[in-house]
């Protein structure tokens, strides 16, 4: 589902800097990257936490966690404010992109660091389990980092 989300976020920014009538590399990044971050990052990821908060034994179940204690709700609080931090990220734009994007770069890094070793230790991963951690995880963390990196928003104050 979320490379599904990933290819239509690449296909809507695609769009929409097709039909920009002045393009730079800083620009075309820097729209890419609000499109990241509202739709991988923001909507979806409210969603997620929603998802998390009202149904934690489910949501643990489903994401390959054990059932039981507060960890679902830590997640879901952090996975919200992140979402959050993400969904202001058209109205502050300039310098603010980079909290939201250093964030989940970092915590998408990190998941598909946890993701591979899981699958390491506990069943045998194939190809395709593997490439489908990185496209959903650290996929997003390279798109993040080069676009914020390509958009040079630490320059503007």
């Amino acid at each position: 589902m979320f490379l599904i989300l990933l290819l239509l976020i690449v296909v809507a920014a695609s769009a929409h800097i097709a039909i920009m009538k002045s393009r730079s590399v800083q620009r075309v990044a820097k729209v890419f990257l609000i499109y990241l971050l509202v739709g991988y990052c923001g909507i979806p990821m409210v969603l997620v936490s929603i998802w998390c908060l009202n149904s934690p034994e489910h949501a643990a179940s489903s994401l390959g966690f054990p059932p039981g204690g507060p960890f679902q709700q830590f997640f879901a609080v952090a996975y919200l404010g992140l979402a959050i931090l993400s969904l202001l990220s058209p109205w502050y734009r300039r310098s603010y992109l980079i909290a939201p994007a250093v964030g989940w770069a970092v915590f998408f890094t990190g998941a598909t660091f946890i993701h591979m070793n899981d699958m390491s230790a506990h069943h045998s991963p194939s190809h395709g389990g593997m490439l489908l951690v990185f496209m959903t995880h650290g996929l997003i963390s390279v798109l993040l980092l080069a676009s914020l990196l390509a958009s040079g928003v630490w320059k503007e104050r």
